[in-house]
């Protein structure tokens, strides 16, 4: 070996090497600093036992104001997968106690998940969270849940915006369809895990909905039927938008996609939605159809 090429590879040895390392530490304390704030929000908003950093979080993405983009994985994904969304909107506080307590929940029963794969991202939208007061949209100002590159965006989602909400900011589609960090986050979930359900929690319209293929679509509705009647919920077809979850993950991916629209936004309901849904979340989990949904594209 060449003296050049041999001093030219300690230099990058010596350089690179500390820089990565520095790297490493960087982004674990910046998780830290994350999950610290986490954790005094939740204690502000009176959910105590939850204790963010017990859970194995993992993030690859960040918004556009550094904050991690959390999911845990729970079981193996090579068995069916399913994907868990939370506070999509940032103002939707009890979504974010609800998939945390479950989180916390799954973890202690390693049984449920042992023949399947959960994914819970329950802070889609930290951004808009933390905002204070917290709010609907990201730091963009755009409504993640409008922002999905479905068909029809180009054609209607701009159009409906201003036309049904008079350009209400709430409800911002953004200037193009996959625009944000946290629409493509959920995008990178759904194309890494392939899910064949999907849970996102919303509030505060209060029923159930759902979207998704139309093949064992009479089993699903009628599962729904019963476990609205179990937990004293409403079942509500709601449609779905340009740009949102429901069309994106269910009608165009053929992924069973239920929305749980809990009543109240209000951070001192959300103990009580947890008690009120746990049972019905694990039994979604182990949910099964005859035929077998498509997998994600």
């Amino acid at each position: 070996m060449k003296k050049g090429v041999a001093l030219w590879l300690i230099i990058a040895l010596v350089v690179v090497i500390p820089t990565q390392a520095s790297a490493r530490e960087a982004s674990q304390k910046g998780i830290q600093k994350f999950l610290d704030a986490l954790e005094n929000r939740c204690t502000e908003y009176g959910w105590t036992d939850i204790k963010p950093q017990d859970i194995p979080w993992e993030y690859y993405r960040t918004t556009q104001r550094k904050s991690p983009l959390l999911f845990a994985q729970f079981g193996s994904p090579k068995n069916d997968c399913v994907l868990f969304l939370g506070n999509v909107h940032g103002d939707e506080l009890t979504t974010v106690c609800v998939l945390l307590k479950f989180a916390h929940y799954i973890k202690e029963h390693p049984t449920i998940y042992q023949d399947t794969c959960i994914i819970i991202a329950p802070l889609v939208n930290p951004d808009g969270f933390f905002s204070k007061p917290p709010q609907r949209v990201n730091t963009n100002g755009v409504d993640i849940n409008r922002n999905f590159p479905t068909r029809d965006w180009h054609a209607d989602a701009v159009r409906l915006w201003q036309k049904k909400t008079r350009g209400n900011r709430r409800y911002y589609p953004g200037k193009k369809p996959g625009s944000e960090q946290e629409t493509l986050f959920q995008m990178a979930l759904i194309k890494r895990f392939k899910p064949q359900k999907i849970l996102s929690v919303h509030s505060p319209l209060g029923f159930y909905d759902f979207d998704g293929p139309s093949a064992d679509l009479d089993s699903f509705e009628q599962w729904l039927e019963k476990i609205s009647k179990e937990t004293n919920f409403p079942l509500k077809r709601n449609g779905y938008f340009p740009g949102s979850l429901g069309n994106y993950a269910g009608h165009e991916r053929k992924i069973f996609t239920l929305t749980l629209e809990l009543a109240s936004s209000e951070p001192s309901r959300g103990n009580a939605y947890f008690q009120q849904f746990q049972t019905a979340i694990v039994k979604f989990i182990n949910l099964r159809f005859p035929g077998e949904p498509q997998a994600a594209r």
